[in-house]
């Protein structure tokens, strides 16, 4: 697992591991076209696409700089493509572990992608101006995350919380109304168990590890 084509999110930048540049051929070419699917917004998209290619550069179709001796490549000046994509800037963030990223093929088009996690990158404090939508959210308190969870209706869980009596005072959250049940529940499970394995232990308000619990 640890030799299959990889790439790392940097600030402005994509490298590409030495597996990726051979098994990509990324050598032959110097553009790289990035994309997402088409029925999938800009913030809601965590499969990115990434089409190498000789046409001329542009904002999505960015350069391609090739390592010493050819190991490894870098495609570069994506930072305007990543603003659009909040959720592959938050990964920058991340550690490198985190960043690095796995490639896979999507036989339905052909094409090479790799996945980030949704993040809640969204933040309010005025809980009346949240709409009736999907979303992973973090309940917070004095700044620590006390709950994290999903909903297919964020104001109406809040309302949940509220009668219950957990304490927040600012949500973060990001909408995921392109996703199904399933998957919201699946990133929520990602989320918690990162959350353990960065604390040792579930938020104080979380008693199980997501799957619809929340």
């Amino acid at each position: 697992m640890l030799n299959s084509p990889s790439v790392t999110l940097r600030s402005g930048s994509i490298y590409f591991s030495a597996s990726a540049v051979e098994k990509l051929e990324i050598n032959k070419f110097r553009s790289c076209y990035i994309s997402i699917k088409d029925t999938v917004i800009p913030s809601e998209a965590t499969e990115i696409y990434v089409e190498f290619n000789n046409d001329y550069e542009s904002v999505q179709n960015a350069p391609v700089k090739m390592g010493l001796k050819q190991i490894g490549a870098s495609v570069t000046q994506i930072g305007t493509v990543l603003n659009q994509l909040p959720h592959a800037k938050a990964l920058v963030k991340q550690s490198r572990k985190e960043r690095r990223r796995f490639l896979k093929k999507d036989l339905s088009n052909n094409k090479w992608f790799f996945t980030v996690a949704p993040r809640p990158y969204l933040k309010v404090r005025d809980f009346s101006k949240l709409g009736e939508f999907s979303a992973l959210y973090y309940l917070c308190h004095n700044g620590q995350i006390n709950r994290i969870g999903e909903s297919s209706n964020l104001r109406k869980r809040l309302s949940d919380y509220k009668r219950q009596d957990i304490p927040f005072d600012e949500v973060q959250y990001c909408r995921m109304d392109s996703f199904s049940d399933s998957d919201r529940k699946s990133w929520e499970t990602f989320l918690i168990n990162q959350y353990v394995n960065e604390k040792g232990m579930l938020p104080p308000y979380n008693f199980q590890n997501g799957k619809g619990v929340n």
